[in-house]
């Protein structure tokens, strides 16, 4: 436990030697006792104290010179490693500039906790005119997963707590922890404090999913004609490489990642319909999607980008999330590891996809014969137009549209 250089406790005649500790200490401590390592923030009052505690107790803190900064690199910290990024913010100003990074975290679902000071409670309450007053916790409430407030000294350890296991469990999302200056300074007896903190236990246990939902998912894309799996960021999140690549080869069902998902698998697999993007998504007639939203990134799901009659299997961690755009037609509610587990086991070779894209994709002779053509007219024009014009609306080159022929005489003046 960690003591705060406060004076002894006289008590009646003889000098009672009583240890004391503050909010700033506690802080610190229930911290390193999650296992946080790095801290990332832009201090000033009322957190100038804390940030400097945590460096000299041996946890690395990472200045910005912009709150907005510090808190994206630790909600991109939190998405890499599975673990709550922490940062710290001052009041009032410095809060609203994380708060815009803490929104974006929430949206795409990455870990992280904003650590901010505020001001005396009773003078913001009633609109006394505080220092930087604002009633943070309520400001923060909309656009982040959770806010929370501490408002003794003896709950800092259940507030981080409770930040770090709501930052990360289910859907991860942005935290907002308001712990006022007075908070932070408040002195109570060290064996107090240090019985108030707590280690986060299995801090985002694992979501099995039922049987009988697995079983209908796997019916459904075995009596698919043109299957396809979309693979999102709650792919590359859930770090269930083994699972997922496990399943996908042993089906032989083509698929798609998102931006956020590159790297889960080669790009270069055998499998990979990366480059026929929109074929696949307008000729798919059962698609699932592995941590993967319907949202404006794949259009809604909705035609013509889409199969008007496709039907989806949809796994995510959160149940909410099925129905939001298109009926789901097999949902899998639970962490992606276990699901994808779930799927390799109930399917006994039923899933088997069939080859596809059908023959009338490849390159039409007319196409082949026009390439050097079309080659040449691409090249003689400043901006290029799309692949499909060009292929669609090609003409011989004319005059005007064939690259001139360099000029071999020497140069004038």
């Amino acid at each position: 436990m960690t003591l705060a250089p406060t004076p002894d406790v006289v008590g009646s005649g003889t000098p009672d030697h009583q240890a004391l500790t503050d909010g700033c200490h506690l802080a610190v401590d229930a911290l390193k006792l999650n296992d946080v390592q790095t801290i990332y923030g832009l201090v000033g009052i009322p957190i100038t104290d804390l940030a400097r505690l945590a460096q000299s107790s041996g946890i690395r803190y990472i200045g910005f010179r912009h709150e907005s900064d510090a808190v994206h690199a630790a909600a991109a910290a939190g998405f890499l490693t599975r673990k709550p990024g922490v940062c710290l913010t001052v009041s009032g100003p410095g809060f609203l500039n994380g708060l815009v990074a803490l929104a974006n975290a929430t949206t795409n679902c990455f870990p992280v906790v904003q650590i901010s000071g505020s001001s005396e409670r009773h003078i913001v309450d009633l609109k006394r005119g505080d220092y930087e007053e604002l009633d943070q916790m309520t400001a923060a409430e909309r656009f982040a997963k959770a806010a929370y407030r501490v408002d003794r000294a003896e709950d800092i350890g259940r507030g981080i707590a409770r930040a770090i296991r709501t930052a990360v469990s289910g859907r991860p999302g942005g935290v907002y922890l308001d712990i006022p200056a007075a908070v932070l300074g408040e002195i109570i007896d060290a064996d107090k404090g240090a019985a108030s903190l707590w280690r986060v236990i299995d801090p985002a246990p694992r979501q099995l999913p039922a049987p009988e939902a697995a079983v209908r998912a796997v019916r459904l894309l075995a009596d698919a004609q043109r299957p396809l799996v979309v693979l999102g960021k709650g792919a590359a999140y859930a770090q269930a490489d083994n699972q997922i690549r496990q399943f996908i080869e042993t089906t032989k069902l083509p698929f798609l990642p998102m931006s956020m998902a590159k790297g889960l698998i080669p790009d270069d697999h055998p499998q990979s319909v990366a480059a026929a993007r929109s074929l696949a998504l307008r000729e798919a007639d059962v698609v699932m999607l592995v941590g993967a939203r319907l949202n404006w990134l794949l259009g809604h799901g909705d035609a013509p980008q889409w199969n008007p009659d496709a039907k989806f299997i949809q796994v995510d961690i959160e149940a909410a999330e099925f129905d939001s755009n298109q009926p789901i037609a097999a949902p899998l509610a639970g962490d992606i590891g276990s699901e994808m587990q779930a799927l390799i086991e109930h399917n006994h070779g039923d899933i088997l996809a069939p080859r596809w894209p059908p023959a009338r994709t490849k390159t039409p002779p007319r196409w082949r014969s026009d390439w050097p053509q079309i080659h040449t007219r691409c090249s003689s024009t400043v901006r290029c137009e799309r692949s499909a014009t060009c292929l669609g609306r090609t003409r011989r080159p004319t005059s005007s549209t064939r690259a001139p022929t360099p000029s071999t005489s020497p140069a004038t003046s």
